[in-house]
């Protein structure tokens, strides 16, 4: 089975601070991406955003996970269905939908679908 994390996303009050501290402690490379995110890549291509205030999910500074599905409102249902809550509905983003949801034990998870 491959993983289903396939993007992550910081959505903390000071995304430059954040920004710095990464390409200083793990050599990762920064720009600018689509709406205004802060796009992280090594060699291996891109792989996560920093986002802005207005990108926030909820009122906490934290690392969101993005996983994979196959049909988004159908996983969104699941998912609430075994206790998580949904924080942020379906929204589109620049490669595809997602929605946003706090499992039972408070961490947030998007799910999304790719375009």
């Amino acid at each position: 089975m491959t993983s289903p994390f396939v993007w992550f996303h910081n959505n903390g009050k000071k995304p430059n601070e954040t920004k710095s501290f990464l390409e200083s402690m793990l050599g990762v490379q920064s720009s600018e991406g689509p709406g205004g995110l802060t796009m992280l890549a090594t060699s291996a291509g891109p792989f996560a955003a920093l986002g802005s205030k207005a990108d926030r999910y909820g009122d906490r500074d934290e690392w969101i996970p993005f996983v994979g599905v196959e049909d988004l409102d159908a996983a969104t249902k699941r998912a609430v269905g075994l206790g998580a809550t949904l924080v942020r509905e379906k929204s589109r983003g620049p490669a595809g939908e997602f929605a946003v949801v706090r499992d039972p034990g408070g961490a947030a998870l998007a799910l999304w679908k790719k375009a």
